[in-house]
């Protein structure tokens, strides 16, 4: 015995329940199956073979009288017919046409692209009418042959003959006008599943769908209006294998208004994440440079330059990377500090590579190598000067720093002794000097003070950084980014890396390295693509760092070692009294409390003034360490300075109980001197410079 789980509710409560009459999910009687039969429901179903030519007749009449005797599909057939005929006779004529009267709208005041638009619509206009008049001679060939056939079947035959052909003309009719094949049945699966929502005339549309100037600006033009965005002139630019490049002038309010807007726009639009990318103009306020993205700018990247040992100099513009507008990126490095900010997975590890494959090239330049966290340049290991890699090595790393810096101050005594007038001039004999340093954060609070004390003297005298880093933090580095370092790159990172390396209301202009993604997994995103501020770009426009294999820079090394790399000069590490030969003896020294290494840092970062105020000493350590020592949220800077004072007396009371640690009063100032300093340190004071 089967049972019957199909729940039914009465017709008229269902009605009654939601307004509309049920609908059925379960058909009561079940439709017949071919083959064998079977039990369903406790009841035999019969193959159709078996039934009745009576029963079969009775099904076909009332299949006939369900369908209005087939009326309707044969006049849905032959209007279906009819706009087939009409859609080859134009054949896509008056769309090629209308693109071409756009074309040559948008090509005003200039001649040539007139001149070129109006040969063209002359040729689509003549190519359309011939189309035409090939079409109504097909059309009236083959009209002639059916309709004498039809006409002398009618005359010449009887009756029987006129149904037929009555009965044929139907069945044709209706059999291109059958439920499935017109776009005017409910419930025709026609669309692939896609059902597109009519809108207004003036409803914004994807900018996929632009292919003329006039439509990009058009299409721009309703997805601003969308947001409430009060637009004056929409221009559009170039259109590049990327995207469209396409110039707004606002009404009124700011570009910064727009530029919070880019998101949400992205969606009439229809464009990737992030692929709406906005530059305000700096000569007029009102006009915004947007660019649509809808592919990838960089599909087509060229090849590392072969660069062989000792062929470039530290002045050449070297190819590092090529600019979304298909531009190459040609950097000169001389005279220049840079930083690199990347998240894990940005590209940051290429870039340095890069960079460094330019300078082991050139021939009036020395590479130092020092990352605290990794394993530096190891690819390009066999062409660098001095190398320090390890988190065991902070002691070597701030040993080299210190060097570096003793040349910097000592190179600024030879300018006028070698006749270089007022900046170092790099060559062969004389080379400059750039120290490589991955890792920032993860140095000593003492080796962040060499490498601003580097940053603020070592310019002149070539004696320069190149910083790299996963995040921006805020430390002491922040001041001395905006100070002195002129070249700064910016891959996938942090909202606020925006603001602690590129500037304040740089975000607002267009600079927004964090709109783009880092690799995830096998996916690559936006590695390697970066911002560039300084070196001659101006302009937020993305670029992308040329990459080179481990393989391929382990060669490269290889041979510019073998043709021999220059070496720092004698007279600079005479000047400086320093010597790279004892780095082997350079032993690991006990590490200070942290408000005595600070002071000492904030000395070392001034370059060992003879004294400096409790005030100028607070600011260095809010500023290196501030999760511990800068002022609350809502709390004044008195109260947070003299807790770091009392915090610096209580750890020189432990460390060095002989040292007079009251704060001294001088013309001007109130603090502490460097003597005092170096004496809680265990350090002999360096002589005044």
């Amino acid at each position: 015995m089967s049972i019957d789980t199909t729940v039914r509710v009465p017709a008229d409560a269902a009605e009654a329940a939601t307004g509309r009459p049920p609908l059925a999910l379960v058909k009561d009687t079940p439709a017949p199956f071919e083959g064998t039969v079977v039990e369903h429901q406790g009841q035999s179903v019969r193959p159709a073979w078996i039934e009745s030519g009576a029963a079969l007749a009775a099904r076909a009449r009332q299949h006939a009288t369900d369908n209005r005797l087939y009326v309707g599909w044969t006049v849905r057939g032959y209007r279906q017919l009819g706009r087939r005929w009409l859609d080859s006779r134009r054949d896509d004529y008056p769309q090629m046409i209308a693109s071409a009267k756009a074309e040559l709208k948008a090509a005003a005041g200039d001649v040539s692209a007139e001149d070129s638009a109006r040969r063209s619509l002359t040729e689509r206009r003549a190519a359309y009418r011939l189309h035409k008049r090939w079409h109504w001679i097909k059309t009236g060939g083959w009209g002639t042959a059916g309709g004498a056939s039809f006409t002398t079947a009618v005359v010449v035959g009887g009756g029987w003959i006129d149904l037929l052909l009555a009965g044929g003309a139907m069945a044709v009719g209706a059999w291109h006008g059958r439920p499935g094949t017109g776009d005017s049945i409910p419930f025709a699966d026609t669309t692939g599943g896609i059902i597109e929502i009519d809108g207004s005339d003036d409803d914004p549309f994807p900018i996929a769908d632009a292919h003329t100037r006039d439509q990009a600006a058009e299409a721009v033009r309703r997805a601003l209006v969308s947001e409430g965005i009060a637009v004056a002139a929409v221009e559009a630019g170039r259109h590049y294998s990327w995207g469209w490049e396409v110039t707004v002038r606002l009404k009124k309010g700011k570009p910064s208004d727009l530029i919070s807007k880019a998101p949400e726009l992205e969606t009439p639009l229809d464009l990737p994440t992030d692929g709406l990318l906005c530059q305000p103009m700096r000569k007029r306020r009102a006009q915004v440079v947007l660019r649509l993205v809808e592919g990838d700018p960089f599909e087509e990247m060229p090849a590392l330059p072969e660069r062989k040992p000792n062929s470039v100099q530290m002045r050449d513009r070297s190819l590092v990377a090529r600019r979304m507008d298909g531009q190459d990126t040609r950097l000169s490095f001389l005279g220049q500090h840079f930083i690199t900010i990347a998240s894990s997975g940005g590209g940051k590890s290429v870039t340095l590579r890069t960079i460094g494959d330019v300078l082991t090239a050139c021939e009036d330049v020395v590479v130092i190598d020092l990352d605290p966290g990794g394993n530096g340049l190891e690819p390009l290991a066999e062409a660098v000067g001095v190398r320090v890699v390890g988190a065991d090595s902070m002691h070597i790393i701030e040993a080299v720093l210190e060097k570096v810096l003793k040349i910097a101050k000592a190179r600024a005594t030879l300018l006028g002794k070698l006749g270089m007038g007022d900046n170092w001039v790099p060559s062969p004999r004389y080379p400059a000097i750039v120290t490589l340093l991955d890792e920032y954060p993860q140095l000593s609070q003492r080796a962040k003070a060499l490498v601003v004390a580097i940053l603020r003297v070592g310019r002149k005298a070539r004696v320069q950084i190149g910083l790299a880093a996963q995040e921006a933090t805020k430390d002491a580095i922040g001041a001395a980014i905006a100070d002195s370092i002129a070249l700064k790159i910016v891959g996938p990172s942090r909202h606020q890396d925006i603001v602690q390396v590129f500037g304040t209301g740089a975000g607002a202009n267009g600079w927004r390295p964090d709109r783009l993604h880092p690799a995830q997994g096998e996916d690559p995103a936006d590695a390697g693509k970066v911002y560039i501020m300084g070196g001659g770009s101006t302009d937020p426009l993305i670029h992308k760092f040329i990459a080179m294999g481990p393989q391929e820079g382990k060669r490269r090394a290889a041979e510019r070692a073998a043709a021999g790399r220059p070496w720092i000069d004698a007279e600079s590490l005479d000047a400086a009294g320093v010597s790279f030969d004892d780095l082997d003896e350079v032993r690991p020294v006990e590490r200070l409390p942290e408000p005595i290494e600070l002071a000492r840092a904030a000395f070392t970062a001034a370059e060992d003034p003879p004294r400096m105020t409790s005030a100028d000493l607070f600011d260095y350590v809010a500023a290196a360490a501030p999760e511990r020592w800068a002022p609350e949220d809502d709390e004044d800077i008195e109260p947070a300075r003299n807790r770091y004072l009392k915090a610096l007396r209580d750890a020189a009371a432990a460390v060095a109980p002989g040292v007079d640690m009251k704060a001294r009063q001088w013309s001007g100032g109130r603090g502490y001197y460097l003597e005092t300093i170096t004496a809680l340190a265990g350090e002999e004071a360096p002589e005044p410079g």
